[in-house]
């Protein structure tokens, strides 16, 4: 399911769109939950269906698909709805909250900071099948994948089976660079930085004041952002080769939401 770009969008916001969603395909459903990541901040923060029906055609969503969206999420327990009056709210679950949390001060983290101690963590040998959705747990957890069975962390998991190793990190070889910085991932990046380096400049002729374009602007700037920056471990600046565009792409998130100042949701659902 992909977002519509052809719904009328706002005259003031146009420019800055279609800049984020160039040549991108963003699933419908992972567009919202980067929304209530985004709007939905306090635990008890509830988002109404009229304020998403206003937000979505500006993103470029159409209802049926923002409909579609939300029952998938509600099925897979990451949102609850609930009515009020003839209109329906819709929250984050116990289990939304806790994983929206835990990714937070990956997307909005002005610096990575190098650790103290980090934890060189082997698991117990097994089936391929076994060691790939092990790979997949724990670069979700923030570790880094060194080789088949073998990650660094500075949170050492708490896991049966697991043989950690802790201590300070003296070296890094230039071989570690390149895991951490793969091609894929990198050209995705440097395009990155170079959309958002667009958007300033048209920002610098056009600086949104209707608080729901400055929302829209802020869920799809986090959104390109997150869709890489939670696919790798939280690194600091001493991982990574030169010109790795990761870095810059950080400074012009923060830079550009420091521009676009989060609303206030009662002030949304007014």
């Amino acid at each position: 399911m992909t977002v519509n770009t052809q719904e009328t969008l706002s005259s003031s916001l146009q420019p800055a769109l279609e800049i984020l969603r160039r040549n991108r395909d963003f699933r419908v459903w992972s567009v919202i939950v980067t929304l209530f990541g985004d709007l939905a901040q306090k635990r008890d923060d509830r988002i109404s269906g009229a304020l998403m029906s206003r937000l979505c055609p500006r993103i470029g969503i159409r209802p049926e698909a923002m409909r579609v969206a939300l029952h998938r999420l509600r099925k897979d327990g990451w949102i609850v709805s609930e009515r009020t009056g003839r209109t329906s709210v819709y929250r984050l679950s116990d289990t939304g909250f806790a994983e929206s949390l835990a990714a937070r001060g990956r997307i909005y983290a002005a610096k990575v900071e190098m650790p103290e101690c980090w934890s060189l963590c082997v698991a117990a040998p097994g089936p391929l099948s076994e060691r790939l959705k092990q790979d997949r747990d724990m670069v979700a957890m923030g570790a880094l994948v060194v080789a088949p069975g073998v990650y660094l962390t500075a949170n050492a998991p708490e896991r049966e089976g697991f043989l950690s190793v802790s201590g300070n990190l003296k070296h890094l070889p230039d071989w570690l660079s390149a895991i951490t910085a793969p091609h894929g991932l990198t050209r995705e990046y440097r395009d990155l930085s170079e959309v958002l380096g667009q958007l300033n400049g048209v920002l610098d002729t056009a600086l949104p004041t209707d608080n729901l374009d400055i929302a829209v602007l802020r869920v799809l700037i986090i959104h390109n952002w997150r869709r890489l920056v939670l696919r790798h471990a939280p690194l600091s600046a001493e991982f990574y080769p030169d010109g790795w565009a990761g870095l810059v792409c950080r400074q012009q998130v923060n830079a550009l939401l420091k521009r676009l100042e989060r609303p206030k949701l009662a002030i949304l659902q007014d």
